[in-house]
């Protein structure tokens, strides 16, 4: 053994090197039927519970997924399945009921699923759903390692303004917001004309 040799550590092939992202099978599993997830934190929280004890967002008016049989089952596949492209079917289904009860799955995934294509998925059902909640999840899945999900993160952003955004909603017509327009008849100017104010 030489002196002029430097030793120079390879990580790539570094045995004791651990992977960042856990696998599939190591995730919690979630009770749907006794818990749900709050869909503005992606917290796992008791079913009865109106108000998320961690994030304190008021979750009232939003049902569980566990009061549903085949949510609760499209919901344990698409946080459980061990495999990805499994999990993205669930994900893309769940967004196609249009219920309002899957947003907390769709935000768990989001934030806690290891496959991008996955947490993608979840990203657009959430900006497909144009509710304010996901505001805040959307807003968090920019920090995303996936530039996959980061794009999609400023697409759901994007649909969730334009549809919630007052200013646009005052640029439409009056009909296509749900509001009728009164028929009114025109004023009568013509007595108004002769009064002179100063």
């Amino acid at each position: 053994m030489g002196k002029d040799r430097k030793f120079q550590p390879d990580f790539n092939t570094n045995p004791y090197r651990i992977k960042q992202t856990p696998s599939p099978s190591k995730r919690d599993y979630v009770d749907f039927s006794t818990r749900r997830i709050c869909p503005a934190c992606g917290y796992n929280i008791k079913i009865d519970h109106n108000f998320c004890k961690y994030c304190g967002v008021d979750i009232s008016a939003i049902e569980p997924v566990g009061r549903d049989e085949i949510s609760k089952q499209l919901a344990i596949t698409a946080v459980s399945d061990p495999d990805p492209d499994v999990r993205k079917e669930a994900v893309d289904t769940l967004g196609d009921f249009g219920d309002n009860r899957v947003l907390g799955v769709l935000t768990y995934v989001l934030l806690n699923d290891p496959d991008d294509k996955v947490r993608k998925e979840a990203a657009d059902e959430l900006g497909d759903f144009h509710h304010p909640i996901s505001l805040d999840v959307l807003a968090k899945a920019l920090k995303d390692e996936s530039a996959l999900v980061r794009k999609e993160a400023i697409e759901g952003l994007k649909k969730i303004k334009k549809k919630t955004d007052p200013k646009e909603l005052s640029k439409e017509k009056p009909e296509s917001r749900g509001i009728e327009k009164e028929d009114s008849e025109p004023e009568d100017t013509s007595e108004n004309d002769n009064i002179d104010f100063f």
